[in-house]
């Protein structure tokens, strides 16, 4: 019975000896955890991503995955995340490109999904994408990949109206934020094309700063026209609007907008994890992702950023982030979008943020699990201690 006890001390000890010293499980980052829920959602067969629910691959989400990419700076790794020529593939068979200009109104746009809608957003997402992969023009292949971007800009002209400003596609009543897309889609096709001279597309530039003023109220602007007030997006489109049509001038009233865009920071609210976005119109204390993005967009392009609270600005963008890793429209939710994601990034890579790579992997992901409630190596120990006991008082009494 000795030598039993010996042998049963001996192990207890050596399991002892092996709990104390292991390493335990390393929460996950934010950053890892953004990163695994986008890989989650890559289609490797047709290259782009997909929402969760359904294996679609659409635009937007693949934009929104791509532009995290950029913004923490893997995208120019090699290899890169992802094969560049395949997302380029899905991009270019996501133009609508068969039937006939005259009669199809979704020829030369960008659809969502394969037959699915078309629409300024989604364009201008397309747009977006494309300019980001042809950035990686080091990558042998991706030469042989290219979209029509005369058809794109025959679609984008089929979006104004004869007021001026631009619908969310044919024959819908134009809008503030559709301007803008239609406007900054046409400047990445110049920049990215500039034999197709797309301004010559843009017949009346005139008739378009008129309708973007007709929105103005006070010192903002309302998202038509005929809406009730001033917001937050709609402002930061006609800043955006501006500054496509002309990128070295000023914006009309870029001090006054800036004021009134400073001032739809919430720093006090019921809900501390909203504290610091940005609300969508005067008194409405909703902060939320959409808004805080459009907010700061519009004062990065008005250099105006230093006039915010950040540090309450990037505790709110982080705070958005969803258990399932991706980034909601409001802080809470248990899913996320990329798109939404990718607008998180970019915020945390503006001008007085530390960078979003940074930033995500030196913050623990709250929902992580990796930081059980009780620590695994005390519970083998005292495990191996009552085993150890038993044995030592069966023992005794044998003997």
């Amino acid at each position: 019975m000795k030598k039993a006890k010996v042998v049963a001390i001996a192990f207890a000890f050596t399991l002892i000896l092996l709990a104390s010293t292991a390493q335990p499980v390393a929460a996950a980052s934010r950053y890892d955890s953004l990163r695994s829920y986008t890989n989650s959602r890559y289609d490797a067969v047709r290259g782009g991503y997909t929402i969760p629910g359904e294996g679609v691959t659409r635009v937007i989400p693949t934009s929104g995955a791509i532009t995290i990419m950029n913004e923490v700076g893997t995208l120019d790794n090699r290899p890169p995340p992802v094969t560049i020529q395949d997302v380029m593939d899905f991009t270019v068979t996501q133009q609508w490109t068969t039937g006939n200009e005259d009669v199809d109104p979704k020829y030369g746009g960008f659809m969502e999904y394969l037959l699915g809608p078309v629409n300024n957003e989604v364009n201008y997402r397309g747009l977006v994408l494309w300019q980001l992969l042809k950035a990686q023009d080091d990558i042998p292949g991706t030469e042989s990949y290219d979209i029509n971007a005369t058809a794109n800009l025959f679609w984008i002209n089929t979006t104004q109206t004869e007021s001026g400003g631009f619908s969310s596609e044919a024959g819908v009543y134009p809008d503030l934020i559709s301007t803008a897309y239609a406007l900054m889609s046409i400047r990445i096709i110049d920049t990215l094309y500039p034999l197709e001279n797309a301004w010559d597309w843009f017949l009346n530039e005139t008739a378009t700063v008129e309708w973007i003023e007709s929105c103005k109220d006070g010192d903002a602007y309302k998202l038509s026209p005929i809406s009730d007030r001033a917001s937050v997006s709609a402002t930061a489109a006609a800043v955006m609007a501006y500054t496509a049509l002309d990128p070295v001038s000023s914006v009309p009233g870029a001090g006054s907008i800036q004021s009134w865009l400073v001032t739809r920071q919430v720093l006090e609210y019921d809900e501390s994890d909203s504290v610091g976005g940005f609300e969508e119109a005067n008194g409405t204390a909703d902060p939320n992702l959409f808004s805080t993005y459009f907010a700061l967009s519009a004062m990065e392009i008005l250099n105006t950023l230093s006039t915010i609270n950040a540090t309450a600005a990037e505790t709110f963008i982080l705070n958005c982030q969803s258990e399932d890793g991706s980034f909601g429209i409001i802080p809470g939710l248990s899913t996320g979008k990329l798109i939404y994601s990718g607008y998180a990034c970019e915020m945390l890579n503006m001008p007085g943020f530390n960078g979003a790579h940074d930033i995500l992997s030196s913050s623990i992901d709250p929902y992580s699990s990796g930081d059980p409630g009780i620590e695994w190596r005390w519970a083998i120990v005292i495990g191996i201690i009552v085993v150890a006991l038993v044995l030592a008082v069966l023992s005794v009494r044998q003997d």
